[in-house]
């Protein structure tokens, strides 16, 4: 009888143990501001309230995100804020999205589009996706924008359906 049962017990088939790789955060952060500086003068305020560390390196920060722009004299000039962000590290990348809204204090302008990207090394930010922004003087609609980081220049792509108001025309 203790034969038939240990040769039972032998018979069971055994599983695999598979290891498997651990894909998620290795740190989370909350209640985030962080400065970045360029050469000892603040350039940027970052403020959101969670910040997840991946095993490659990048960053993702899944609520909230908000970025304040500083000129020369360390006043505040420009905000962006959006839903969420990714900083993909292999690229030096920034990747902000959903409902992002940037606002130009200094000449009350908005920018309103999905998503931008923002290269620290080049100091430019992009998008390929619809972009409105609105001046005192009107609405534009465009699709792709190039802008220096600051905010201060920037040029919209294929402009449509825009209005402007313009002032002392020649008679």
């Amino acid at each position: 009888m203790i034969f038939l049962l240990g040769l039972f017990v032998s018979c069971e088939k055994k599983q695999e143990v598979k290891d498997v790789m651990y894909t998620g955060p290795i740190s989370e952060s909350f209640d985030i501001r962080m400065v970045y500086s360029d050469s000892g003068r603040k350039v940027i305020r970052m403020e959101t309230p969670v910040q997840r560390d991946l095993l490659n390196g990048d960053k993702v920060f899944p609520k909230e995100m908000k970025l304040f722009f500083y000129d020369r004299n360390g006043t505040e000039h420009t905000w962006l804020r959006a839903d969420s962000a990714r900083k993909i590290n292999m690229q030096n990348l920034w990747h902000v999205m959903g409902h992002v809204r940037i606002e130009n204090r200094l000449k009350q302008e908005v920018l309103e589009t999905n998503e931008l990207f923002w290269n620290p090394d080049t100091k430019r930010i992009y998008t390929d996706g619809d972009v409105t922004s609105r001046t005192p003087t009107g609405v534009t609609h465009g699709t792709g924008l190039v802008a220096n980081q600051d905010f201060t220049k920037y040029g919209l792509g294929k402009v449509r359906n825009s209005q402007m108001q313009v002032e002392n025309l020649p008679e």
